[in-house]
């Protein structure tokens, strides 16, 4: 049987004190003394009982507590990494709304009325304050106010209302927009009506409720990051999130993601401790325009590869480019070919081609470069030769591949421009018939790059025609 170190040491100093303490006491002390009314033993009353009940109670929960447990620090604390409300601060009470804000009509305290929410923008030099909301209660005539940080006091509107707890009123729905995020950015704020205070609901898993585009830790590149596109909304007067399946190269305002790719779902509920929190709501398809449900097996949509732009003029031909910057383009042979290019602007560009049978496409790799003439030039006794001719003020300039992959035409590596202007490249990979995809974009002055848009099966890689989901 286990003891408590210093228990025998303990009682002996306890019966001491109580020895000293009795011969304190004198006769006459015991003697009762008169009453008015005639009393009943302390220990019959139902309150001493109970208070006799609750001091034994707490000596064997010390002594229990001493000898044989420990108490637990989740116990006495919440946890350090819970999401905890924040109620907010009665400030701005003289603050205005700004001209381009909107105020919110909702339900806020579940009585069939709405209430107007107002606005109220922090004045600061660089208009990024915080914003107090305030409305009055149909119910009470009471004022409630709020306190939200949206990134900026400029044009505050509400998102459509939601009952995120399912209990007949409604939660006001704002959002904080990230307008530095490449591709969109921010995170929805919930606000809902406690005791006539519009408190901000704290998110478990916030990195779940957010917008845009958010890099893959460790798959960054010189180049580009790989990122998984996330979206919020509110449907069916509850606030949603998704977040695909898949990463898709980012990088120089460009994002290679398919037509219809998976995405992954959550609904987000409120608790009764005012924490919003995910279910998963499962697999659904994202559109251009439209978000559906998964069908058994469904995949991302492969990268477009094709049509292959074919046209190609040789010596002596000329084609012309009338999207974006027009121009002419011709093939001339004095000497060495020669490309002659002629804008619409009256600027004639004329540059030395350093290989035999040199091919123009009739196709501008407008995917690569737009703001001026730019040409993919091959070569009809060389079928590994491939090269992009951009305009550089007065001249022409030949861009250099860098990056993972090579430029190259043969082999298991293959390159074609599609009609559409992008420069694609296919790589063979260990399982047949199946290629990673690559497209070309302009990095710097002088280089491109090659960024990963899937993975692409061919029924025959021949024609990029073929192509088929793998």
């Amino acid at each position: 049987m286990s003891t408590t170190p210093g228990a025998p040491d303990l009682e002996a100093r306890l019966r001491a004190a109580l020895a000293a303490r009795a011969d304190l006491v004198r006769g006459e002390d015991l003697t009762p003394l008169a009453t008015v009314t005639p009393l009943r033993p302390r220990w019959a009353t139902p309150w001493v009982l109970l208070a006799a009940a609750a001091a034994v109670l707490l000596v064997l929960g010390v002594v229990f507590q001493g000898v044989g447990s420990r108490t637990r620090s989740d116990e006495v604390a919440p946890e350090p990494d819970a999401p905890q409300l924040e109620l907010p601060a009665d400030v701005g009470r003289d603050w205005e709304a700004d001209d381009l804000s909107s105020p919110a009509r909702l339900d806020l305290d579940g009585d069939g009325r709405k209430e107007r929410v107002e606005f109220l923008a922090e004045p600061t030099e660089d208009f990024d304050g915080r914003v107090r909301l305030q409305t009055t209660l149909s119910t009470t005539g009471e004022q409630a106010y709020g306190i939200a940080e949206l990134g900026t006091t400029i044009g505050t509107t509400a998102l459509d209302p939601v009952d995120a707890d399912d209990d007949g009123d409604q939660e006001l729905v704002l959002y904080f927009d990230d307008l530095s995020a490449v591709g969109g950015g921010g995170y929805p704020l919930v606000f809902d009506l406690r005791d006539g205070l519009l408190v901000q609901a704290a998110v478990e898993d916030p990195d779940l409720l957010v917008g845009g585009q958010v890099p893959v830790p460790g798959e960054a590149t010189e180049h580009y990051e790989m990122v998984r596109v996330h979206d919020y909304w509110i449907e069916d007067g509850d606030v949603w999130s998704s977040r695909s399946v898949n990463a898709f190269a980012s990088g120089n305002m460009y994002l290679f993601r398919p037509e219809r790719s998976l995405v992954d779902t959550w609904r987000w509920v409120l608790g009764d401790d005012g924490v919003l929190r995910p279910e998963e709501a499962g697999c659904r398809v994202q559109e251009v325009e439209a978000l559906t449900d998964c069908a058994p097996g469904q995949v991302d949509d492969p990268p477009v590869v094709s049509p292959v732009a074919t046209g190609t003029i040789g010596i002596g031909e000329q084609a012309a480019f009338d999207e974006g910057y027009a121009f002419t383009v011709r093939l001339d042979a004095v000497a060495d070919p020669s490309l002659v290019i002629e804008g619409a602007d009256g600027r004639t560009l004329d540059h030395g081609l350093e290989v035999a049978d040199p091919r123009v496409s009739t196709t501008q790799p407008s995917a690569i470069f737009y703001d001026g003439a730019s040409v993919v030039v091959t070569s009809a006794s060389d079928p590994g030769f491939l090269q992009v001719l951009v305009q550089d003020g007065s001249r022409m300039r030949a861009l250099q591949p860098v990056g993972e992959i090579a430029l190259s035409a043969d082999g298991g590596v293959r390159t074609w421009l599609t009609r559409n202007g992008a420069l694609v490249t296919v790589v063979a990979t260990e399982e047949a018939d199946t290629w990673r995809a690559w497209q070309w974009v302009r990095v710097s002055g002088s280089e491109m790059a090659a960024f990963p848009t899937g993975t692409v099966c061919f029924d025959d890689v021949a024609d990029p025609g073929t192509t088929r989901p793998c």
